[in-house]
């Protein structure tokens, strides 16, 4: 076996094994943190009933683990533990497809830099294998990126703009290859066609280099990550197209002299459909996100899941939990029972309106509330009201009080609904129950 090999098969083997160990340290860490400020594993979760016939339910909150929470300190320790399932969570899927990544990067990039420095390496075809590696790191990294993650998406465009520069170097280090040649521009018949074909991909990553920067701008992280991805799935795409083309033609005998041996050919056209699937499938928006979902399905548990939304719900606003847990509290209302009227559940706003309704509400601090109103506004008022009178009934004759509610309608500003969703979750919290009105919507 050549040196070049061994040297190249032992740098791969130990820099990959590096990254696995650098990868189980990272989990480790995470569980770590999760087993200390996480939500309990044995906390039990409760299912919403599909019922038809409206029945209240009481459900403990979320963040409450079986004990309501007293005051903000308590709801700041749930909220925390949400966001230590999620940082496992994602340590879990996002560490694992940036393994994935960076694993075939470090086994792709060595044949380019023999390719393009004309060093001399084992075999006649070592670049074709290698830019397949690149092209499968590339497409891991990105699925990897979520959409509310800025610096990373920012770090994203700089590592793109980079690989299309290395793409085009390795395509124009191609030259001569699909004819077996020498690295040079030719001028027989095949190496024509190959030269041609090397320097249109070639040509296809260096717009590409020059687009994306000129694409990256403020805006939402989402849209930037969309304007990130579109030209690397366009640049995969002409690739595709072009490697499909060429190699079923010299298949055919159509191109070149018809010399092109079944085995070369058969790479060929397999390279072309890879970059094609990675084009049109794997960095599919739907197709990122469905994958993302089944990778955090794998050894996780549905509580860890649920804690991982409430974490990125509390991150909509782009609101740390220090700044999220007084802005919820500042704005925790409560309704009296006995201030509703059966039309404050209708679909449609009675004669007050929204504001009416808010004027019946008072201040109300977190872990104070007797319960957080769930149901539907799809869902008859009549049926819901009744159901809401029978719990409110048994609620007077243990307490000796009329309990007070969380409503949406009536507990949050109505001109400002997306200003409060990240508040959400926190809400949840402050209700001592979760009361779930289920009907048939």
């Amino acid at each position: 076996m050549e040196p070049a090999l061994i040297g190249y098969l032992v740098f791969g083997c130990l820099s990959t094994l590096l990254l696995l160990l650098c990868f189980h340290r990272f989990l480790r860490a995470s569980m770590r943190e999760r087993k200390t400020g996480g939500v309990s594993n044995t906390a039990r979760e409760a299912n919403l009933p599909r019922a038809v016939e409206l029945t209240t339910t009481v459900l403990p909150a979320f963040f409450r683990g079986g004990a309501p929470p007293a005051n903000t300190a308590s709801v700041s320790a749930k909220l925390e533990g949400a966001a230590a399932a999620a940082r496992l969570l994602r340590a879990r899927v996002q560490g694992g497809l940036l393994f994935a990544a960076a694993s075939f990067l470090i086994w792709g990039l060595p044949p380019i830099v023999f390719g393009a420095a004309s060093l001399p390496w084992p075999g006649s075809s070592p670049l074709v294998p290698c830019k397949d590696a690149i092209v499968v790191a590339a497409s891991a990294a990105l699925c990897a990126l979520r959409p509310d993650e800025g610096r990373a998406i920012s770090a994203g465009y700089i590592c793109a703009v980079a690989l299309s520069v290395v793409m085009a170097v390795a395509h124009v280090a191609l030259l001569g290859w699909y004819d077996g040649e020498s690295m040079a521009l030719g001028g027989s018949a095949d190496e024509r066609w190959s030269d041609s074909l090397a320097l249109t991909i070639a040509a296809s990553y260096v717009a590409a280099a020059v687009a994306l920067p000129l694409l990256w701008r403020r805006s939402p992280p989402h849209e930037r990550l969309r304007r990130l991805i579109s030209p690397v799935r366009a640049v995969f795409a002409v690739d595709g197209v072009l490697n499909v083309t060429y190699w079923a033609m010299r298949t055919a005998g159509k191109a070149g002299d018809g010399s092109c041996s079944p085995g070369r050919c058969a790479v060929g056209l397999l390279t072309g459909v890879l970059y094609l699937c990675c084009a049109t499938v794997v960095l599919h928006r739907r197709v990122r996100g469905a994958a993302l979902a089944a990778l955090s399905r794998l050894g996780a548990t549905r509580e860890e899941r649920n804690a991982a939304v409430v974490a990125s719900l509390c991150s909509m606003g782009q609101l740390s939990r220090a700044e999220l847990l007084p802005l919820a509290e500042a704005n925790f209302r409560a309704i009296r029972f006995d201030r509703l009227k059966r039309e404050d559940l209708a679909s449609a706003l009675g004669s007050e309106g929204g504001g009416g309704l808010a004027a019946r509400t008072q201040p109300c601090s977190l872990g104070a509330c007797d319960a957080f109103l769930s149901h539907s506004w799809h869902d008859p008022e009549a049926p819901k009201w009744a159901a809401l009178c029978s719990w409110a009934r048994r609620f007077e004759a243990e307490e000796g009080r009329p309990p007070t509610l969380w409503l949406d309608r009536a507990c949050i500003d109505q001109s400002r609904i997306a200003d409060s969703l990240p508040c959400l979750p926190v809400f949840v919290a402050g209700g001592k129950t979760l009361l779930v009105l289920g009907g048939a919507a």
